[in-house]
């Protein structure tokens, strides 16, 4: 969310975070133009899963 108050849709942030996941190997979707939606495996591994998500969370804080 852009701003808390209007509750804008952080459409740009999203975009961003998509593209930089993707160059470090990890694709998903976006929904509603801001939604982040990741959908693993249902026999991902642990290590696997933790990766994603530590990918995910880099770019979230970088952005």
């Amino acid at each position: 969310v852009e701003d808390r108050d209007t509750r804008q849709p952080a459409r740009d942030l999203a975009e961003r975070v998509f593209y930089a996941c993707l160059e470090q190997g990890l694709s998903f979707k976006i929904s509603q133009g801001n939604v982040l939606t990741l959908s693993p495996p249902l026999v991902i591994s642990k290590t696997d899963l933790d990766g994603a998500l530590d990918i995910v969370e880099r770019t979230v804080l970088a952005a």
